[in-house]
């Protein structure tokens, strides 16, 4: 069966991109809201923000750099949100911003959310893009063989309209090849030495390629750096071990990976360079002309 296109319709509430949006698919009852943090007061106006559905808490982590996530559900969702903003608990008193999916004939029930929230668990656990602040795997529920087909569907939905708000934490990263194409190879070397790394451009950021080396020597100057707090995540997450990237790691950029790389602040449009020394500054000068 051929791809067809679909239909997404974003509305923003207040008209500006920084207020609440609205998000709907065609032929689907499933809404998406994202809400910034200090808008939530604001949201007694939505009704349908009361029904049964499942919840995103969206900020960044101590590296100022990496989203980090917490996935919930409840009967009532947005009493559920002021119950966070309440509690203020530590690692969530600096939340940014929510998205709630709700149905608006409100025909999602308890287990259905619950089916939802440990399959979104699992889906982020496996895309490795963020860091998830859930202090354990939420419980999967058992459905009807016709209500997890709907909810496998509401899933699929649900993707895709996250997505096109910008989030992209659910989707796993693509396989990317190491090898040389056209000169898309870039590699990071140091006349010492001391690090030597190997990684790709690619739609999503930018990508070290598993048994990078990284330096183990750092300046003064970058212990203050959010790449720094990136880097020590890093390696205590066993991304990086014995200073050797042990997989392959999606960067939000070029800069981000090689300060983590080089051990200091610097400009990876310049610092990564092709087989026949050509840095990314000369590639896209090369592709404007």
């Amino acid at each position: 069966m051929a791809e067809r296109g679909k239909t997404v319709r974003l509305f923003l509430i207040e008209g500006t991109p920084t207020g609440r949006m609205k998000c709907e698919l065609s032929n689907w009852t499933g809404v998406a809201y994202r809400i910034p943090h200090t808008m939530i007061s604001k949201c007694t106006d939505r009704k349908e923000l009361n029904n049964t559905g499942v919840y995103f808490l969206i900020g960044k982590d101590e590296d100022g750099i990496t989203d980090k996530i917490y996935i919930g559900e409840a009967e009532n969702v947005l009493p559920r949100i002021n119950q966070h903003i309440i509690a203020g608990t530590k690692e969530w008193q600096d939340w940014t911003d929510c998205v709630i999916f709700v149905n608006k004939d409100d025909a999602l029930n308890k287990a259905m959310v619950k089916y939802l929230e440990n399959a979104l668990y699992v889906l982020a656990k496996k895309a490795n893009r963020c860091t998830i602040y859930n202090g354990n795997t939420p419980t999967k529920s058992s459905l009807s063989e016709t209500d997890e087909t709907e909810m496998l569907e509401y899933l699929d939905n649900l993707r895709l309209l996250m997505g096109a708000m910008g989030y992209k934490f659910l989707e796993e990263m693509e396989s990317v090849p190491h090898k040389d194409n056209n000169g898309q190879l870039l590699t990071l070397k140091s006349p010492k030495s001391t690090y030597e790394a190997t990684g790709k451009v690619t739609e999503d950021g930018f990508i070290v390629f598993k048994g990078s080396k990284i330096t183990n020597d750092i300046a003064n100057s970058f212990n203050k750096s959010g790449y720094c707090a990136l880097r020590e995540k890093l390696i205590a997450n066993g991304t990086i071990v014995n200073f050797e990237f042990v997989k392959d790691y999606l960067f939000s950029s070029c800069s981000a990976a090689s300060s983590v790389i080089q051990g200091h602040n610097t400009n990876g449009w310049i610092e990564w360079k092709t087989k026949d020394k050509r840095t990314l500054t000369d590639i896209m000068r090369e592709t404007s002309e």
